[in-house]
């Protein structure tokens, strides 16, 4: 079955590297007009109608149109890229606008792509090139004294270090670029200031530096006030920055236990527009968690769910939204429904895992496509070496895929191959086990012979028990077990198998009647005579009482089996018999069932 699935996959994989080897059909004539092959009517659909977008701007590239030059295109296309989360195709696209001499001989303009292109390497952890490009463009920003943009470099290189695991550097960074706008009057400066004094805020968070966060965020809320007495903020802009300075502020002191100052900036946010409407609504959850104020944080949560209910739920936005669902009601003390949002959580986080994949997948589509119309430009000589190479990774694949499939079935015959000698040793031990009982059971044993133990040793008994739940069961009879003491477990163990007693759950007042034993005895005798408590003793009973089940009942299914042999859980029964046999239960019947299929086939 296994084999089966792995050429399966390998027909699929090929499948699906072949048709890219196939050249792009022409489409026909196009009957795009010109008027929508403009810079505003692309940037007016970019986000919401990407493909279209992108084929806008292939046709404006093969018309070759005087009002959008093929610099102009790149630099079109990145955007759009990146309203796709495509990074690796906007660098592309960036790279490719750079080396055009409408940019390269036009300094501001080459200053601009190369800030998005650091971003945009930041983005793809390829962080020595980001440091490297960042540093190019704040020479050339010094050079034409743009303050603003030397400061957003600074601030790239500053996240740069972060994601390589540099804070100090990081903070470094970080704060040369604050401190190289902070006298600034310019309202766009000043906007760029308090966006840099929240992000450094949130690095102090993550760090947990709470002084520090406080003290940026009030250094942050100065910037605002100088921006609130100047023209030229657009309308909301302002409140939209306190509104996000209070929710971090109250999460702030509340963390720093100063519940007063927590309060007063909790108001202060209630005070906001912002806090009326998402996403503004949302972010003061945060605080109202940290207070306790577990009520008014599910309003909000409830209130930011209804963003997701015609939206895309399959996001880390409802990830944060559930989480958050998850922890309002563990303090609410409903620990049912808290449960029941961690599960779903934990169903979101393998579906945005596997929608990421599907997006990384048709990332690499898209880059290959856009080759392959690149590759169609150039020359047939061009097109041949294309051909060649592409033929060559196909080949490699295949031999790749070979030797995957190769070593997976050397794998897979050796994998049976423990099996079976596992289940063999399995048959054996039952088999040494049921001769064993058959010697003892013509011997009969005086039940009415009994053993003094003192009274005080139950305790001490019933500790070791407890101890002994998690060590490996087998038969490990004391070395000073008397030749009595033993017959009489053996007569005990035949007639526990013999009525099947032992399917049902026993106490210890059980295993005295059938033992013939004190009560304070039983502990003492079970481990004498097995090495092993009397619980993991039953379940190694029962554990080989389900061998026989395996090969008995064919068509039954592993639960069934469990359940017949005693066990309250499949589970239970998979660690039990795990543990005594270090295999499966279904790996021993898949090896019975293989075994006898052979034997069919030789005879």
């Amino acid at each position: 079955m296994q084999i089966t699935y792995y050429f399966r996959t390998s027909i699929l994989v090929l499948a699906c590297i072949l048709p890219a080897f196939t050249p792009a059909l022409a489409s026909g004539a196009s009957t795009v007009p010109d008027s929508l092959l403009t810079e505003k009517y692309i940037r007016s659909i970019y986000i919401s109608a990407p493909d279209s977008a992108l084929h806008l701007l292939d046709e404006a590239e093969k018309r070759r149109l005087p009002s959008m030059p093929a610099f102009h295109i790149d630099i079109l296309r990145s955007m759009v890229y990146e309203s796709q989360a495509m990074y690796v195709l906007k660098e592309r696209c960036l790279r490719r606008a750079l080396q055009s001499d409408s940019v390269r001989l036009v300094p501001a303009r080459r200053l601009r792509l190369l800030s998005q292109l650091s971003s945009t390497l930041d983005r793809l952890n390829r962080y020595e090139e980001g440091i490297s490009i960042s540093t190019e463009a704040i020479s050339l920003a010094q050079e034409l004294k743009q303050r603003s943009a030397e400061s957003e470099l600074l601030f790239t290189i500053g996240r740069i270090y972060q994601g390589m695991k540099n804070p100090d550097q990081a903070l470094e960074y970080m704060l040369r670029s604050i401190n190289l706008l902070k006298g600034s009057d310019n309202v766009r400066e000043l906007a760029l200031l308090s966006t840099f004094y929240g992000d450094l805020s949130s690095f102090y968070e993550d760090r947990k530096q709470n002084d520090d966060a406080i003290s940026t965020s009030e250094a942050r809320a100065d910037v605002i006030r100088r921006m609130s007495e100047m023209p030229g903020p657009p309308a909301g802009y302002i409140d939209q920055q306190y509104g996000y300075l209070y929710s971090k502020l109250a999460c702030f002191y509340q963390e720093a236990g100063q519940a007063q100052k927590a309060a007063d900036a909790y108001a202060r946010y209630r005070s906001t527009h912002f806090s009326q409407a998402f996403p503004g609504n949302a972010e003061i959850t945060p605080y109202l968690l940290k207070s306790g104020q577990y009520k008014e944080a599910l309003e909000r949560n409830n209130t930011w769910q209804g963003v997701f209910t015609d939206g895309d739920s399959i996001s880390y936005g409802y990830l944060v939204l559930l989480d958050r669902y998850a922890r309002i009601y563990r303090g609410l003390k409903q620990p049912a429904l808290a449960d029941a949002y961690q599960r779903r959580i934990t169903v979101l986080t393998d579906s945005i895992y596997a929608r990421e994949k599907q997006s990384r997948a048709h990332e690499f589509a898209v880059i290959y496509q856009t080759y392959e119309k690149d590759m169609q430009l150039q020359k047939e000589r061009s097109t041949a070496l294309l051909l060649r190479v592409s033929i060559a990774i196909a080949c490699l694949v295949i031999v790749l895929l070979i030797i995957i499939l190769r070593e997976r079935q050397m794998n897979l015959r050796q994998t049976r191959q423990r099996n079976r000698i596992a289940a063999r040793q399995i048959d054996e031990l039952l088999a040494q086990r049921e001769e064993l009982r058959k010697m003892y059971a013509e011997v009969k044993v005086d039940k009415g012979g009994r053993e003094e133990v003192d009274e005080g040793e139950e305790d001490v008994q019933e500790d070791e028990e407890e101890k002994d739940e998690e060590s490996p069961i087998g038969y490990i009879p004391s070395a000073d077990v008397s030749e009595k003491s033993r017959r009489r477990f053996m007569q005990m163990e035949i007639e526990l198998l013999e009525t099947k007693a032992f399917l049902r759950q026993l106490k210890r007042e059980d295993l005295q009647k059938l033992s013939g034993l004190k009560k304070n005895d039983v502990s003492r005798f079970i481990r004498e005579n097995t090495g092993t408590s009397w619980n993991n003793y039953l379940n190694k009973l029962r554990v080989g009482y389900s061998v026989s089940l395996l090969k008995q009942k064919r068509l039954y299914s592993i639960e069934a089996i469990a359940d017949m042999a005693g066990f309250q859980s499949r589970s239970v029964y998979y660690d039990a018999f795990e543990k005594i046999y270090k295999m499966t239960p279904a790996q021993y019947r898949e090896t019975i069932d293989t075994e006898e299929e052979e034997q069919e086939e030789e005879d």
